[in-house]
């Protein structure tokens, strides 16, 4: 609300100043089931844990001071959110599967060739390969997700697992191997 008397300056109200880093709520509405999108398959399917990743995103998203002025930068924006979101997830689930420095996961399908070649367009394929990717311990999910899904680089993922550039190339061909292992189980081999 303007207060314009003369001689004074525009005096803005606290809620004027509240909402002006408020990015706008239409734009945040229409984001949310891109957003889930997003996160749906990246979590193997479970529907609970892909809200609950939305609504921390959008969380964040609405108590930021930084939000763009410009719709599109917004999603670029809140994708970067999710993103970080994500990767927290990760390596949240990273530190429950330890006790005293000693892994739990200890899933190991032996040596098998890398993913098999997926058309990702035809959705019953891309609904399988979201069950697959359900199916997997959440360390390999993660390191799938970050790689494939994502398109991270082999330094980013292991950045975002807190693994070496070995220890992440290691990480990624085992759970190429437990992902082809599940799907050739599921669907039989591919070639």
């Amino acid at each position: 609300m303007d207060i314009a008397l003369p001689g004074f300056t525009r005096v803005t109200s606290p809620v004027e100043e509240h909402t002006a880093h408020e990015p706008a709520a239409t734009s945040l509405a229409e984001a949310i089931p891109r957003i889930y999108g997003y996160f749906y398959p990246r979590v193997g399917g479970d529907r609970a844990l892909a809200e609950d990743l939305t609504q921390d995103t959008m969380l964040s998203a609405v108590r930021s001071p930084n939000t763009p002025e410009h719709p599109e930068e917004q999603v670029r924006w809140l994708y970067g959110i999710a993103r970080n979101r994500l990767i927290d997830h990760y390596r949240k689930q990273g530190r429950e599967r330890t006790i005293f420095g000693a892994r739990l996961d200890v899933e190991d399908p032996g040596e098998q060739p890398g993913l098999p070649d997926l058309n990702l367009e035809s959705l019953p394929v891309r609904q399988e390969v979201i069950t697959v990717l359900g199916a997997l311990s959440p360390r390999y999910r993660a390191a799938i997700v970050l790689k494939y899904l994502d398109g991270l680089d082999i330094e980013s993922v292991g950045a975002a697992l807190f693994l070496s550039e070995s220890a992440t190339q290691s990480l990624l061909a085992r759970a190429r191997n437990a992902f082809r292992s599940i799907w050739i189980a599921r669907n039989g081999d591919t070639r």
